[in-house]
């Protein structure tokens, strides 16, 4: 009977054994799908590998503070991160010189806050947006700065751009001036369209005729942001708003606000991004719009394939504070 009881009692072992091996590789086989697709399942950016078959870039906001605050340590970062992918490029979306602007293309404030912080990995092309702290000192010293500099681009106060994706896929850029933007808006004559405003114009024209499968627009000023320093951009929602549904643009990112965020208003295909954490970071906020909000320095890295477009707030201790994941 002993032998019976024993031999029962090993074939139940097994039983039990079997079932967990089966749980532990079903757990494993979900486990390695949703990291394909969310990247906050690893600890740091070491779970981030070269990627050569994406067009990589990093968009910076709100940067400029003359090597103070955090603005040396995302820089680290993302000197760190720009090692470990094929970096395309880089963004901007103002406040490139937090305090009061440059005087002029000879200005100081070039090798402080720029050419000396930002002198590691991040040697690639620059495409800045101008910011309200930007427009304290002389604008047009920024478009000016691009005939000195082999990685300073700005050729106007806005305007666009095209990237290659693969041999069949192209993205736009459209980089806009959102303090001159507001600011026209708010000086319209009664009876007045925004059709008046040059830039407005100007966008609208270079989105009805954009055939690439991707668009892109940065600004400085949000159209939608939960913080409670700055918020929403009213204007900006009856300027773009529409204009982003009507042709589709994929994101608008932008920072003014000090805090990561994610954001879509529910029905609408564009996503709203703030990542103004270059230099420092306020709290966050959140409302029915969010879909995540962080306050951390850092900078967001977009890793842009044929049919989809990953978003990560990368933070400057080395870790990835939120992942999104676009098809289309």
């Amino acid at each position: 009977m002993r032998n019976v009881n024993s031999a029962s009692a090993r074939l139940h072992r097994t039983k039990q054994l079997k079932y967990w091996i089966h749980l532990f590789v079903l757990a494993l086989a979900f486990a390695s799908c949703s990291r394909s697709e969310k990247d906050n399942d690893f600890p740091d950016t070491g779970g981030i590998i070269s990627d050569t078959s994406s067009l990589n870039f990093f968009v910076l906001s709100d940067w400029g503070f003359n090597g103070s605050g955090t603005q040396k340590e995302v820089a680290g970062e993302m000197s760190l991160m720009a090692r470990k992918v094929n970096l395309g490029f880089i963004l901007t979306c103002g406040d490139n010189f937090q305090v009061a602007g440059v005087k002029s293309a000879a200005d100081s404030l070039w090798k402080i806050n720029f050419e000396d912080v930002y002198n590691g990995s991040q040697q690639v092309k620059w495409y800045p947006a101008l910011g309200n702290h930007d427009y304290l000192g002389n604008p047009d010293a920024q478009v000016d700065y691009s005939a000195k500099s082999q990685t300073w681009t700005m050729p106007a106060r806005f305007y666009s751009f095209v990237k290659q994706v693969n041999t069949t896929t192209f993205a736009r850029f459209i980089v806009l001036d959102t303090y001159d933007l507001v600011t026209r808006f708010q000086q319209l004559d009664e009876g007045q369209t925004p059709e008046a405003i040059a830039q407005y114009s100007w966008v609208k024209n270079i989105l009805a005729g954009a055939k690439e499968k991707w668009i892109f627009v940065t600004g400085h000023y949000p159209v939608y942001s939960s913080s409670n320093v700055h918020g929403d951009t009213p204007e900006l929602k009856t300027l773009l708003r529409p204009l982003f549904e009507q042709y589709h643009v994929d994101f608008y990112i932008c920072g003014h606000d000090h805090n990561f965020e994610h954001a879509r208003e529910n029905g609408e295909q564009t996503d709203y991004i703030v990542t103004g954490t270059g230099g420092w970071a306020r709290p966050e906020g959140s409302n029915e719009r969010t879909i995540f909000s962080l306050s951390a320095p850092g900078f967001t890295m977009v890793s842009l394939a044929a049919d989809s477009a990953t978003l990560r707030f990368v933070t400057a201790d080395n870790h990835i504070g939120y992942s999104f994941v676009k098809r289309k």
